[in-house]
């Protein structure tokens, strides 16, 4: 096992950004009492399910969830869990189908999942600024009549 998990400490540990990314995402298993499966956000909103996984029949079960939106903490079972994890990742697939539809990606050939972190950092980095700076001249363009 340590020779898997050597690699993802190193990982956690580097003083850097990618280390302080890694370790924000660690957040919830502080605060769970179970391992964490999956951790869903929307805007103010927040759906952790909890594990491990149980099998009966032909369903998979979380051990339960936490749902947590402005004035609401609220536990579920594993039932109420396995009903709005459906809806929940129900609602992400249309938006990822819609937004593939959108803007015209199935008329890409596929790409390879993994990418040069050298190239497409600064890339990545330049179009945000760039968008940034179209955004706030848009803004302040609103406001001339």
């Amino acid at each position: 096992m340590m020779i898997h998990t050597h690699p993802l400490i190193l990982q956690l540990l580097e003083d850097n950004t990618d280390g302080d990314t890694r370790r924000a995402s660690l957040a919830e298993w502080y605060r769970a009492e179970r391992p964490v499966i999956d951790v869903l956000r929307g805007t103010t909103s927040l759906f952790r399910i909890d594990g491990p996984r149980q099998f009966f029949g032909s369903e998979t079960f979380a051990m339960g969830s936490l749902i947590e939106s402005p004035g609401v903490t609220a536990h579920l079972d594993p039932v109420e869990t396995l009903h709005l994890e459906e809806r929940v990742r129900n609602a992400i697939e249309k938006e990822i189908v819609c937004w593939i539809a959108e803007q015209g990606l199935q008329d890409h050939p596929p790409i390879e999942a993994c990418l040069d972190r050298d190239i497409e950092d600064p890339s990545a980095i330049r179009r945000m600024i760039d968008w940034t700076r179209r955004s706030r001249w848009m803004e302040s363009q609103s406001y001339v009549r």
